[in-house]
């Protein structure tokens, strides 16, 4: 429940309009953006015109997100020791194993979004940061879905997503500090590689044909 509840917020629209200018108003508007996103991508023809509207979908779903500040939040006291370029293929390979994943999941149809509404309930400073709270409702289920939101020189932008309580970040780092001592930094990369490359080739499969989402894209052991 806590990943589809992720992917529905990033998917479904408010209730009521935030005020502009907010952080609220961010995630809304990021709402809006991939949302339309997905129905071009869903909607589009096998060949060329499909993968122009993945590239688009997959853009708007990192659009909210500072992949930059999670990418050091995930990999924590490590960040320091890694080289400029090291740096870059870590963050470059964590956005797109976070947004193939994303695609992933609505893809094989895991959530009917006609049936599931999205609330946004506020927004409460925290230091220099804005949390902002929303509600995703699914018949008799409810999850609460929080983004940690910094205003940046391009806007605000989320440097973590807690979903029930769990965090995108904490996540993400639990699995990085389990493969490092296994692997080194350049195998978190080429792990995080493999599950991008893994998930986009993952067939179609029908709304009909479920299975449950209750982690991020797998990583290597």
């Amino acid at each position: 429940m806590r990943l589809i509840a992720l992917l529905l917020s990033l998917s479904l629209p408010a209730l009521a309009a935030p005020p502009p200018g907010s952080a609220s108003a961010a995630v809304q508007a990021a709402n809006d953006r991939v949302r339309a996103a997905l129905d071009r991508y869903f909607k589009a023809p096998p060949g060329p015109a499909k993968e122009k509207a993945r590239a688009e979908a997959r853009e708007a779903v990192g659009a909210v997100l500072d992949f930059q500040a999670i990418a050091q939040a995930t990999m924590g006291k490590h960040w320091a020791q890694l080289t400029a370029e090291q740096r870059v293929r870590y963050t470059n390979a964590l956005r797109g194993a976070m947004e193939a994943n994303y695609l992933s999941k609505m893809q094989q149809g895991e959530v009917d979004i006609s049936k599931v509404r999205n609330e946004i309930l506020g927004e409460t400073r925290q230091a220099d940061k804005m949390v902002v709270k929303t509600r995703v409702v699914t018949g008799k289920d409810s999850a609460e879905v929080d983004y940690l939101m910094e205003r940046t020189k391009k806007g605000w932008k989320a440097v973590d997503v807690i979903t029930e309580g769990v965090s995108l970040v904490d996540t993400y780092r639990e699995q990085v500090n389990r493969l490092l001592p296994k692997k080194g930094v350049n195998g978190v990369i080429d792990a995080l590689e493999r599950a991008k490359k893994r998930l986009e080739e993952q067939p179609d499969r029908p709304a009909a044909a479920q299975t449950p989402a209750n982690g991020p894209a797998p990583a290597d052991k």
